[in-house]
Parts: C-alpha cells; sequence; structure tokens
C-alpha cells in the first residue's frame, strides 16, 4: 500500500528530471562560414605583373559610377591563399590606391601619390561560396586599420570593414566598404560602394 501511495510522486520525479534534462540540453552552434577554395581567387587574380582588377566606385554625390581607380595591384598572402591583398610588388617603398584612399586622404597625406602614401594590405577580400564549388557567395572585407604615410614622413590610420557578393560567371564583386576615419578626426563609419571586376565594365 506505501509504495502504491508513493507511485505518483515517483513518477511526477521521473517527468521533472527528463524536462530539466531537455533544457538543460546544449544548443548546437550554427554551422561557421567556411572560406572558399583558391579556384574562386584565380578568378579574381592573376599571376602576371602589374595584375589589376577594373575597380569603380560609386560617386553618391554626382550619381553615378566614377571611372576606373587604378593602381589596385592585387597579391596572394603566402600563409593564406583564400584571401586577395593589395600591395605593390612591382616598385620598392610604394603601394597603391587601394579603394581610392589615397585620393580620398590626399589633403592629409600631403600629396595624391601612391608611392608617398605607401598603403600595402597583404590581406583585404575573403571569399565565402554559397556551397562548395558554388560560383556565387559573399565577400567580405578583413576589418582591419591601414596605415598611410604623410608626404613628411608621420603616419596616420583608417580602419576599413566590409562584405558583399561575388560572381564567378560574371567575374564581378559588388562590395560595401565603411571607413573609420576617427583617427583624424572623421566619422567612425563612411561607406562607399564598389565593383570590382576582372573585365571592363560600362555603368553609366
Amino acid at each position: 500500500m506505501k509504495m502504491l501511495r508513493l507511485l505518483p510522486f515517483f513518477i511526477a520525479g521521473v517527468l521533472m528530471l527528463n524536462s530539466c534534462s531537455k533544457d538543460n540540453k546544449a544548443v548546437e552552434p550554427e554551422p561557421e562560414e567556411v572560406a572558399g577554395s583558391s579556384e574562386v581567387v584565380n578568378v579574381f587574380h592573376k599571376p602576371e605583373q602589374y595584375y589589376q582588377m577594373y575597380v569603380y566606385r560609386y560617386d553618391s554625390t554626382a550619381t553615378k559610377w566614377t571611372s576606373r581607380i587604378a593602381s589596385h595591384f592585387s597579391t596572394i598572402p603566402s600563409d593564406d591563399p583564400t584571401f586577395i591583398g593589395f600591395t605593390n610588388p612591382n616598385v620598392v617603398d610604394s603601394g597603391v590606391n587601394l579603394f581610392g584612399m589615397v585620393t580620398f586622404y590626399t589633403s592629409e597625406i600631403g600629396t595624391n601619390n601612391i608611392k608617398t602614401a605607401k598603403i600595402n594590405v597583404e590581406k583585404v577580400l575573403q571569399f565565402f561560396p554559397e556551397t562548395v564549388g558554388a560560383t556565387k557567395g559573399k565577400v567580405k572585407v578583413l576589418a582591419q586599420d591601414v596605415t598611410i604615410s604623410r608626404k613628411e614622413g608621420s603616419p596616420f590610420k583608417i580602419g576599413i570593414s566590409g562584405e558583399g557578393t561575388f560572381n564567378t560567371e560574371t567575374k564581378v564583386i559588388d562590395l560595401i566598404v565603411n571607413f573609420n576615419e576617427t583617427a583624424i578626426g572623421g566619422k567612425a563609419k563612411v561607406t562607399h560602394k564598389y565593383k570590382l571586376s576582372v573585365n571592363p565594365l560600362t555603368l553609366n
């Protein structure tokens, strides 16, 4: 009889334990995005001296795309072939006009000469295909501070970050880049839109 009286309490205890175990069950994290193979990188970069993509910026004031922004010499970092960087291996002690930064900050630099500005960034773009072998996917701008040299020799830094999409069939990257200009008294987020292409584009 005593066992029968205790049976409801026993059942309730088992149900409570089962409920707790479900509540405390570890939530599996969502799978992280995995950087694409070097095949995607090889669509947008060519191992040729002085090779550079066609880079255009949308001018929101003029409401049209700029002409090609030259001096975007692409390179692949030796320690991670899933990235494209922009450096100038062709001219000693020089650089590139990354996203038009030499033009943006001419007054701070004291000149629009890329050799003076010395912008060289080994890792900039990283690609994330939708699936393995996909022709489309995301591209991210590695968040970092870019060091720029002034004409008188002192450096200053501008932060960059951003993301966009790529298509290896059209060979076009659509990109949003954010610039952090607080180090020179500017805004924490200045946004510009770009297109990077293996082939020249007619945009206007």
